[in-house]
């Protein structure tokens, strides 16, 4: 039995969510609500508490994983902001990283793909420091999924290093920071499709460690991760689920715009990281 602490849950839509996974997961899922909001489900969809107000509510759903009652945070409707202030209080000991991460899962049905995508949401401008604990934490995804060896592409506009580019310049720093990982292979500077279309590495003759099989694509600032997420979302049909890490438990992080399928792939992204 998996428990889901969700803070400001007592809404329609995370009630949609609710009844969705429960119809496909039947007696594995248990979820408690915490919110302002009246009550809206029975005994039956999840276990509700009352707050006073969204401190209470961050308080009391983040205290709930920390003590162990729940294995998975997921977000409702509730200022960002608020959840992240009291998951990263030291009283609840959850921070196990020193960079904080977000990291997508997006399939791809039209083309039978799917892969990582890291940080599209927490950290603008990544230095070289930062990056490379943003490829730490995707990397531990990855395994955790069962990608025992993941290929993971630092984006770039080219292939070819060019040192007038910041994020070319940072790719290849990252790239000889993880020169001798055992547990992954780290490689950039490289472009979009490179990374995921053989098609574009046979047009090009391309050669290189990663040729159009990229497991993980890490972004090199938010502003390029945001309008790639977005792009694959509403052009390529993409089913897209995410999840922040670097603590002790999954968080998912749903927006009001998300739709149900989406804010299921992400729960279920989470669960596979248990």
């Amino acid at each position: 039995m998996i428990t889901i602490s969700i803070a400001g849950g007592a809404r329609p839509e995370i009630l949609e969510l609710v009844k969705q996974a429960k119809k496909s997961y039947a007696d594995q899922l248990k979820f408690d609500v915490f919110d302002t909001a009246e009550n809206i489900a029975d005994e039956t969809m999840w276990t509700y508490h009352q707050c006073a107000d969204d401190l209470e509510v961050a308080e009391q759903a983040v205290g709930m994983v920390a003590s162990g009652g729940a294995q998975i945070l997921l977000k409702g409707i509730i200022q960002t902001h608020t959840l992240l202030k009291e998951l990263l209080n030291k009283k609840h000991g959850l921070k196990t990283k020193q960079v904080l991460s977000h990291v997508a899962m997006v399939e791809l049905p039209n083309f039978d793909q799917s892969f990582l995508l890291t940080d599209c949401a927490m950290n603008i401008t990544p230095d070289e420091e930062t990056l490379v604990a943003i490829v730490e934490n995707v990397k531990e995804v990855a395994h955790k999924i069962g990608v025992s060896t993941p290929k993971i592409a630092l984006l770039s506009a080219a292939e070819n290093f060019n040192p007038k580019m910041p994020s070319s310049v940072l790719a290849k720093a990252t790239t000889e920071h993880f020169a001798k990982c055992a547990d992954g292979l780290v490689f950039g500077p490289l472009s979009f499709d490179l990374a995921l279309s053989k098609e574009a590495v046979a047009h090009k003759r391309y050669e290189g460690p990663i040729m159009g099989d990229a497991d993980v694509l890490v972004v090199p600032a938010i502003d390029a991760g945001n309008a790639l997420y977005k792009a694959l979302t509403i052009f390529a049909g993409a089913k897209v689920g995410g999840t922040l890490v670097g603590t002790k438990v999954p968080v998912v992080l749903t927006s009001r715009s998300d739709s149900t399928e989406s804010k299921l792939h992400s729960l279920e992204f989470a669960m596979k990281q248990l």
